[in-house]
């Protein structure tokens, strides 16, 4: 597939290179931007209690999803292959879209063993508990004994 990318002769002319070789203009034409660096956005929000992750992956079978963790981190990734045709007299519409996606959490401060994950509407919604604090020890007198009792 080809990508297009507007020239204008006077404009370029006019910056000094840094300009032009920087990942600024790049990303006016990168159309991996309207899905994010990781191929899938992520909300996240806080409570008291936990952070609600919401990724969203449209279209995605659930068999096709992966949360994990491992070594401190919560990933959830997704394999895509998927192709949809259409045909209506000389109209063709054919669209692919395939790879692996992937966003990686820290899991500092976070209780994993109660992490939970639902998948509903192409929503994946992952419930990341916070570790609660251990209650604070309350201080105690330390008898001293001596040798000569």
């Amino acid at each position: 597939m080809y990508t297009l990318v507007p020239y204008c002769r006077n404009f370029t002319r006019e910056l000094p290179a840094p300009f032009l070789n920087g990942n600024f203009f790049r990303s006016f034409f990168d159309m991996s931007d309207l899905m994010g660096p990781a191929g899938f956005r992520v909300d996240v929000r806080e409570d008291e209690k936990a952070y609600e992750l919401e990724a969203e992956l449209p279209g995605v079978p659930k068999d096709k999803l992966n949360v994990s963790i491992d070594e401190g981190m919560l990933t959830i990734s997704a394999d895509l292959n998927e192709e949809k045709k259409e045909e209506k007299g000389s109209y063709l519409y054919s669209e692919r879209r395939s790879g692996h996606v992937e966003r990686r959490f820290n899991l500092e401060g976070i209780d994993a063993e109660n992490i939970k994950a639902d998948y509903r509407n192409g929503v994946l919604l992952v419930t990341v508990p916070k570790e609660q604090p251990a209650p604070k020890k309350e201080a105690r007198k330390i008898e001293i004994v001596s040798e000569n009792a």
